[in-house]
């Protein structure tokens, strides 16, 4: 585990993951053995094949190769083809899934346990690879049960096509297409066409509104995705796997909040007017953190109340839309708050300009306020975040 040439984290890494599958799934032994060995297994074989290959590509952060993340899919198709039976055997269960089934089943989790490895980071793949292999082998299997599979496997097919075009027409990175197509896996898999939808909305709205500004590169990559897109998947799965109905509802709020924020910075950006400082009132340049217009809160509304539309097909309720709107408000504005008085913002020394990246025109930047290592991202995760628990507290209070 230390013979590596790079800072790796995934001996820490490794035991949270076990300890968070142990504490919360520990009546599942069967997923859960599926998923430590593929951890203990096929990782360790793509990175020994991958380290003899000539060719890499970097999906996101580490070194990868075709061959690599070939041996990582062959060595889970098998571990859970195999592992599978002989696991049900083992524990006497009262099923046998039939051929076609199991084939399904370990093509579907070695192509997202593959997918995870791929986006790995410094060890971040002890936690994403048995998570990812954890949550996908139930998903299919649950789905299975439940008469769902068809419609699973029909998203699986219609989401690789959308981030391959996405990818295509530079709306996102590869890194950040594979983690969409993870995310959205998690969240279909969790609630189906219903929780599905607004998450479309999200994204293709997003891309499209963020087209028409005249960007060098408007990519979204991993972190943006994981930043509007972590809390969201995490509620889903809360509400697949213990039935909380507050999970449900805090699902719409966050990505409600998602929504009202990135329409309020994309639409702002057509003002005539400089935007203002939440705080203070402070006509600054637009794109400047923290800054708000009229029209771009006219967005914010407009982006809330789209998603809590959608959540009519699961929340038959006028009050619900008013709820999941004020939570998307309220996300979008705390987003502000934070973008005004945390988030970390720099002055180039070349062009003089306050940037939010610590390096512009290939030359390190100045920090003027904020804190360091609070980015746009981390301030996207509390708007999503908010938005979330605004959301649940509408629902406890009067749900």
């Amino acid at each position: 585990m230390h013979s590596i040439d790079r800072a790796s984290y995934g001996t820490i890494i490794f035991p949270i993951s076990v300890l968070i599958l142990s504490v919360f799934f520990w009546e599942k032994p069967i997923t859960f053995f599926i998923s430590i060995v593929t951890l203990a297994i096929a990782d360790p074989m793509a990175a020994i094949v991958g380290e003899r290959s000539k060719e890499h590509f970097k999906p996101w952060k580490d070194r990868k190769s075709l061959q690599g993340s070939l041996a990582m899919f062959s060595s889970t198709f098998i571990i859970v083809l195999f592992g599978t039976d002989f696991m049900v055997r083992f524990f006497n269960a009262s099923f046998y899934l039939p051929i076609h089934i199991l084939l399904g089943l370990a093509l579907f989790t070695s192509l997202c346990a593959t997918l995870s490895e791929m986006l790995s980071y410094r060890g971040s793949d002890n936690f994403s690879i048995p998570v990812i292999t954890f949550f996908s082998y139930e998903i299919f299997l649950i789905n299975y049960t439940h008469g769902s599979l068809i419609d699973l496997l029909l998203w699986t097919g219609l989401s690789i096509l959308i981030f391959t075009l996405s990818y295509r027409l530079k709306s996102v990175s590869l890194n950040g297409a594979i983690g969409g197509f993870l995310i959205g896996i998690l969240i279909f898999g969790s609630g189906g066409w219903a929780l599905i939808s607004p998450l479309v909305f999200f994204f293709v709205s997003s891309s499209i509104l963020s087209k028409t500004k005249d960007k060098k590169d408007s990519r979204r990559d991993l972190l943006q995705i994981l930043a509007n897109g972590a809390v969201p998947a995490f509620l889903a799965l809360t509400y697949f796997f213990f039935s909380y109905e507050l999970a449900l509802f805090a699902y719409f709020g966050a990505l409600a909040a998602a929504t009202a924020d990135t329409w309020a910075t994309e639409i702002g950006y057509f003002s005539k007017k400089d935007p203002m400082l939440l705080i203070g009132f402070k006509r600054v340049k637009k794109g400047e953190s923290g800054a708000i217009s009229l029209i771009g809160t006219i967005g914010t509304i407009a982006g809330g109340l789209g998603i809590a539309l959608i959540s009519q097909t699961v929340h038959d309720s006028k009050l619900a839309i008013f709820f999941i709107t004020a939570a998307g408000i309220m996300g979008s504005f705390v987003d502000s708050f934070f973008g005004q008085f945390i988030q970390a913002k720099y002055q180039c020394n070349i062009s003089g300009e306050i940037v939010e990246e610590k390096y512009n025109l290939n030359e390190k930047t100045i920090l003027l306020n904020g804190v360091e290592w609070i980015d746009n991202n981390f301030v996207n995760l509390a708007n999503t975040l908010t938005g979330a628990l605004v959301a649940g507290l509408f629902f406890f209070l009067y749900g």
